[in-house]
């Protein structure tokens, strides 16, 4: 690729990163740990989930468990408030590793705020983004999150990354995907941001598959709205520059939900 395709391609990248970032804001939360009524300790991220009309939290299976040692929280886009999660977490253990809490109406509309849950129609079928196809998340890194004034400071770090080789010796490449994530090397989208944060924190991310290339090489104007969900993070090798992913279709999420409300109900 010349320095003028590579430019092309890192300009696109960026309009991506901007219109998705603009996309998901409304999707995402930081998870922390409520210490007392005026502290907590940010812990990973998760996302709202819609099904049947119902609201729900989805993150790791390795984070929801948390709840059994300790309080857990969420937050809405352009609220302060910190959100106590009321109800059990429903989850799927590692190699899937994911996790749902259903989340009350009335817990919903407690404070004004401008989040919004994802259709579960926005989950692919299956991880199957083309080669070289431009990949979403939005993460919460304890890097850049703590607590002040009994409020939350967590900034969403918006990153575009592309699929690369499973890494030998960890995860299950059957239910797994790896995403390249090397923060000396990132690119920022305004100039003025730091890059890539550390990963811990990032446990509990979506993964889209923006579906960028495939519209392109349709010929087909692209669009936030063609992205898909494709994964859920789970871990970072140390040895290794990428972020492990489990591929959307084990994340049974429908069932899980289900299973979730009926946890709720008890």
């Amino acid at each position: 690729m010349s320095k003028m395709d590579r430019s092309q391609w890192d300009d696109l990248c960026r309009e991506v990163v901007v219109q998705m970032t603009e996309h998901v804001k409304y999707f995402v939360t930081p998870i922390s740990k409520v210490i007392n009524d005026d502290f907590g300790e940010h812990l990973a991220s998760g996302s709202f989930l819609e099904v049947d009309d119902s609201k729900y939290l989805v993150t790791n299976e390795h984070v929801g468990q948390k709840i059994q040692l300790t309080p857990l929280a969420h937050q809405f886009l352009n609220s302060e408030s910190v959100i106590r999660v009321t109800n059990p977490f429903c989850a799927s253990a590692y190699p899937v590793d994911v996790a749902i809490s259903k989340i009350e109406e009335r817990a919903w509309n407690i404070c004004p705020h401008d989040a919004k849950a994802i259709p579960l129609e926005r989950f692919a079928y299956k991880h199957q983004p083309l080669e070289g196809e431009v990949l979403f998340l939005i993460g919460y890194s304890g890097e850049r999150s703590g607590f002040c004034f009994g409020n939350l400071i967590s900034p969403g770090t918006p990153c575009s990354v592309q699929q690369v080789d499973f890494p030998p010796d960890i995860g299950d490449p059957g239910f797994h995907f790896a995403i390249g994530y090397k923060p000396d090397l990132a690119i920022s989208v305004d100039g003025t941001s730091r890059g890539f944060p550390t990963p811990p924190g990032l446990s509990g991310s979506l993964v889209w598959n923006t579906r960028f290339v495939e519209c392109v090489k349709m010929k087909k104007k692209w669009l936030p709205d063609e992205a898909q969900v494709t994964g859920i993070v789970w871990g970072c090798p140390s040895s290794d520059a990428c972020l492990l992913a489990t591929k959307v279709e084990h994340l049974n999420l429908r069932e899980l939900s289900s299973a979730a409300a009926k946890l709720a109900h008890q």
